[in-house]
């Protein structure tokens, strides 16, 4: 397979001085030697310069991003299969590590919605009331990477967290054209368009649609990463829907409340 040597930048640049050359040639051959002809030059001089400008700072591709998309895509599914054929069928819940600031874990439930109390350091739960298994979440090595390379800041507020979303996910990594996310009661919901690495989520969702909710990958994890380090609280997938004409992807992210620690109960104010 050979991938593409020229990216859009390159295109629109070689586009821009063709027809830069061609609008000086009528100027030239015209030779009307009025406002007409000099309204000609300059949009030819302007195009000229705007394609070498483009061409100056355009650069190829590394790798194809629907192709990169697909090296992950069998490992989400059999660690889904996995579970499943182990009885955990639950949407995943993403809690902040209380016992490692900075750190977000990924529990799924048997089923429903109750995180465990505490999180153990194995990846089986098998209490009676939340049992289910626990995981890394697939963003948790971006997000050490962006915080290690690009100083990123996780703020502690929701008005200041979803801007910070949005700027790192279609600004800072380039992983999508637009990017919303609005509250609708308890509940976040994330309008993705555009996403460069949809080849692989909609691998996955035309396989095991369970598979988006149940371990999130890529900008899912990544989202739900964010929200749960920057409330301190765990947010839950409740849904994930694929559009694959536009590549766009919708998330509802919902808050949970935190689980009490061992050994409380409603009447312990402590």
């Amino acid at each position: 397979m050979k991938l593409p040597a020229v990216n859009e930048y390159v295109v629109s640049g070689t586009v821009l001085l063709a027809a830069s050359a061609l609008i000086l040639l009528v100027a030239e051959v015209t030779d009307r030697g009025d406002l007409t002809s000099a309204t000609l030059f300059l949009c030819g001089a302007a195009m000229f310069l705007a394609g070498v400008f483009m061409l100056s700072f355009s650069r190829t591709e590394p790798f194809d991003a629907d192709t990169a998309s697909l090296l992950m895509a069998s490992n989400m599914l059999n660690l889904c299969r996995t579970g499943a054929d182990l009885g955990v069928r639950g949407d995943a819940i993403f809690l902040p590590s209380p016992g490692d600031p900075g750190s977000v874990r990924e529990f799924i439930p048997v089923s429903g919605s109750n995180p465990p109390p505490a999180l153990p350091d194995f990846t089986f739960v098998t209490g009676a009331e939340t049992p289910g298994i626990v995981l890394v979440p697939a963003a948790a090595p971006l997000i050490d990477y962006c915080e290690r390379e690009f100083s990123l800041v996780i703020p502690g507020t929701e008005e200041d967290l979803i801007p910070a979303i949005r700027e790192l996910v279609r600004d800072g990594l380039e992983l999508a054209d637009r990017l919303e996310i609005v509250r609708d009661g308890e509940s976040l919901v994330m309008h993705l368009r555009g996403y460069r690495l949809f080849s692989g989520c909609a691998l996955v969702a035309g396989q095991t649609p369970k598979c988006c909710s149940m371990h999130p990958c890529g900008v899912c994890s990544l989202v739900a990463c964010m929200l749960a380090r920057g409330t301190n609280i765990p947010w839950q997938i409740s849904h994930v829907s694929i559009r694959e004409g536009t590549r766009e992807i919708t998330a509802i992210f919902r808050s949970l409340p935190s689980p009490a620690p061992k050994g409380a109960d409603p009447g312990n104010s402590r």
